[in-house]
């Protein structure tokens, strides 16, 4: 776990297997949930992931590879969190939340 101030963060990525990482105020996400399928062209995920959303003006700018090149901010991104990125107390919060059927914060 990592504090901003008094803020708990969250280490994030875009994929499961990416390398670029992020740090995401937990205040920012929402809609916590599992997923195994990676939607799109991409064959099914290896297991199920923790996801959540996050606005693209709530991280870094440039984080995680998004520019804005889409159209004007905010965009809506899909942010997987993955457990040996995170402190297991704070990863066990995060899949209690999707368990429960967490959407807002």
């Amino acid at each position: 776990m990592t504090a901003v101030g008094s803020e708990e963060t969250v280490t994030v990525r875009r994929r499961w297997n990416g390398s670029d990482v992020a740090q995401a105020s937990v205040q920012v996400l929402w809609d916590f949930h599992f997923r195994n399928d990676a939607g799109g062209v991409c064959g099914a995920l290896p297991r199920a992931f923790l996801y959540a959303h996050a606005w693209c003006d709530k991280l870094a700018s440039g984080a995680l590879g998004h520019f804005c090149r889409e159209g004007p901010p905010p965009h809506d991104l899909l942010v997987c969190i993955l457990p040996n990125d995170n402190p297991a107390p704070l990863y066990e919060r995060l899949c209690a939340k999707a368990r429960r059927g967490y959407s807002r914060h």
